[in-house]
């Protein structure tokens, strides 16, 4: 006769319909990351506001296509109440889906009982709280860590209508690329854009032009249609000389873009200075662009 413990067991989840049987023994693989339209909490059913970071689980290619598994969208407030562990080296969060469906599930046969004010935990990029503080001291982009530079610079591009990504933590190997970013609107022309991010403690070093010999080399040897390297001081002439003669796709941008981009002034004159204000296509025939 089979054990009563066991017996029981197999009632438990012999309750439960197939599907949330299966789901529930699944592993959640979450990448942080904004959300690029509205969604819904696939624990909670919430609204997650486009533009606000939430976590993002992508089913491997083999499951999507034996297994039909879609991408799922999940809130910081489910993803916290599961008490995950530290990030993977690529930057991932491993849930048990059980432990993120269970507090919820379980908030859902507590009506009966008495209404409790629940404690809120909320996560939040530090990039928008970066911009908010550097915004009032510019000088204090010295004082940050490289990893929060790297979410400084990724604040200010989302800011800028692309969808930026981080490659991986800081001080990991990235193939000379810490930051990717696309268009987000769907409409626009498409282009992969990749960027370095230089800290520096001190403001007065200067990125000189082997680090923009090596950022071009990695630009030619990746299908990127442009590159951006950006650092917390300055360029020395000849990195900015290298930039305009050879490294065509390379934009440098040091601590006086950061200051505009702080205002979320993208659109200055200033942004426009690696294109030229006229072209000559052919002899006599010139265009001219601003």
């Amino acid at each position: 006769m089979m054990p009563v413990r066991w017996r029981l067991r197999l009632l438990a989840l012999s309750s439960r319909p197939p599907a949330v049987t299966q789901r529930m023994a699944e592993t959640l693989y979450l990448i942080e990351a904004r959300a690029r339209n509205e969604y819904r909490c696939s624990a909670c059913q919430r609204r997650i506001q486009q533009g606000s970071y939430y976590f993002r689980h992508d089913p491997h290619p083999m499951a999507r296509r034996a297994r039909q598994k879609q991408t799922t969208h999940w809130c910081h407030d489910c993803i916290a109440a599961s008490a995950p562990g530290p990030k993977d080296p690529v930057g991932r969060l491993w849930v048990p889906t059980v432990r993120v469906l269970n507090p919820v599930q379980a908030s859902a046969r507590q009506d009966e009982l008495p209404l409790l004010n629940p404690l809120r935990v909320e996560l939040i990029g530090i990039g928008p709280v970066l911009s908010e503080r550097l915004r009032l001291e510019p000088t204090l982009i010295h004082q940050v860590t490289p990893d929060e530079f790297e979410e400084f610079v990724c604040d200010r591009l989302f800011a800028m209508g692309f969808e930026p990504r981080r490659v991986g933590a800081i001080n990991r190997k990235d193939g000379g690329v810490d930051v990717l970013f696309w268009p987000r609107l769907r409409g626009a022309f498409p282009f992969l854009g990749a960027a370095q991010v230089r800290h520096h403690r001190s403001p007065s070093t200067v990125e000189g032009s082997p680090t923009v010999r090596d950022f071009a080399g990695t630009l030619a040897a990746h299908p990127f249609n442009a590159g951006l390297l950006v650092t917390n001081t300055s360029f020395s002439p000849d990195a900015e000389w290298f930039a305009r003669a050879h490294a065509r796709l390379v934009r440098l941008r040091d601590f006086t873009d950061i200051r505009r981009w702080l205002l979320g002034n993208f659109g200055d004159e200033a942004e426009w200075r690696e294109i030229p204000s006229s072209i000559e296509l052919c002899p006599g025939v010139v265009v001219r662009i601003r």
